[in-house]
């Protein structure tokens, strides 16, 4: 019993604490976590982007041109 009297008077003291944090905090985090990965993902499409050559497509010799 007198643990739980302990226990009790610790969780009161904790709880105004609690109170106040700013419930914005985590919105906040959240938002800048989203806004890192959106940033990384653009990163990664320009640098896929900026790999890929635009070479124009081999042409395929004809052996019958001279032919025609």
């Amino acid at each position: 019993m007198r643990a739980f009297a302990i226990a009790a008077m610790i969780t009161s003291l904790a709880v105004p604490a609690f109170a106040q944090q700013d419930p914005k905090a985590e919105a906040n985090k959240a938002e800048e976590q989203k806004k890192k990965q959106g940033e990384e993902i653009d990163k990664a499409y320009k640098d896929a982007v900026k790999r890929t050559t635009r070479e124009p497509p081999v042409k395929k010799p004809d052996p019958w041109g001279n032919m025609r």
